[in-house]
């Protein structure tokens, strides 16, 4: 009895009233035939025979007591195998709600920013300045740069991008924890383009980092994705997919002449990227967080509040 327990984890017990022909010993009991076949043609692969008994609906595995115990070893390794290619398949992602208010919110922050920036001559304050962050630690710049823009043509297009990228970000994290991600892939993304230029001076503003900030993140998740199927870990069409989506966005969105800065595109989804792909893999937390979205929502602005307060004071 004491060896009976040790079945495989997918069968049963048989009932303590089943009594084996002679000759027989019971090793594992289905509900489901096929899931019998499955393990009985495991017996038959190690030269072994096996008999199949119904027994109340249910099929008992039956083989001769000699080699009883080298069965149920085989069969609780196939278990422990198949338990953990389930447990990799069984991951499931929800999908969030984008919350459509973070949006109004998002352009509002742009549109203020804009509006205030030539009244208040802001952009000395603001903008990223490499030698400023590098030499003086102001790194708030990295925040409040963002909010920064050159004209009207440069504040609508990152409007536009900006939430096309960040509706996907927002269904894969939920809206308040997404907005957030993408906040600090572009201020990461400006303080690694600030690292990258100095000790040469060098000045930007944007939204344009956090914008592909969020396409990192999207390419990111879509690696990880990719990579957490198991019957195809490491086959290439799967998982350099997203990398070649990402990368071709980036090439016709994020590269061209007169002042882009393309630097700091590359830095914003390069850091995008790496919180996608950290991310991805604790989305059950992302989950747990989603009553909390007003508060990690009010952690955003109260992050871009504090940039602005340091660097005007």
């Amino acid at each position: 009895m004491a060896s009976l327990k040790a079945t495989m984890a997918s069968g049963r017990l048989p009932p303590e009233d089943f009594e084996p022909p002679e000759g027989l010993v019971a090793v594992a009991m289905f509900d489901d035939f096929a899931k019998a076949g499955e393990s009985g043609l495991a017996i038959l692969a190690m030269g072994n025979a096996y008999w199949t008994l119904l027994h109340e609906g249910a099929y008992v595995l039956c083989v001769d007591p000699g080699k009883a115990e080298a069965v149920r070893s085989e069969l609780r390794e196939l278990a422990i195998l198949e338990s953990r290619r389930k447990r990799r398949r069984s991951v499931d992602y929800r999908e969030f709600s984008f919350g459509w208010f973070s949006f109004l919110l998002y352009a509002v922050v742009l549109i203020g920013g804009f509006m205030l920036q030539e009244t208040l001559e802001l952009g000395p304050y603001g903008r990223v300045d490499a030698l400023a962050m590098m030499d003086s630690g102001e790194w708030w710049r990295a925040l409040s740069a963002l909010t920064l823009h050159g004209d009207v043509v440069h504040l609508v297009s990152n409007l536009v991008a900006g939430m096309g990228f960040a509706f996907f970000v927002a269904r894969f994290f939920g809206a308040a924890a997404g907005w957030l991600l993408i906040l600090l892939s572009g201020s990461a993304g400006n303080a690694l383009n600030a690292w990258v230029y100095y000790p040469e001076p060098h000045f930007s503003i944007g939204a344009s980092t956090a914008v592909f900030g969020a396409l990192g993140l999207l390419t990111g998740v879509g690696v990880w994705v990719a990579l957490s199927e198991p019957e195809q870990r490491w086959t290439l069409p799967r998982w350099l997919v997203p990398v070649f989506g990402g990368l071709t966005l980036l090439g016709l969105i994020g590269v061209g002449d007169g002042l882009v800065d393309v630097a700091a595109h590359i830095s914003g989804f390069f850091c995008g990227f790496l919180l996608g792909v950290v991310g991805a893999n604790f989305q059950k937390v992302f989950a747990r967080l989603e009553r909390w979205g007003y508060w990690l929502g009010g952690l955003s602005l109260l992050l871009v509040v504090g940039a602005w307060v340091l660097a005007l004071t």
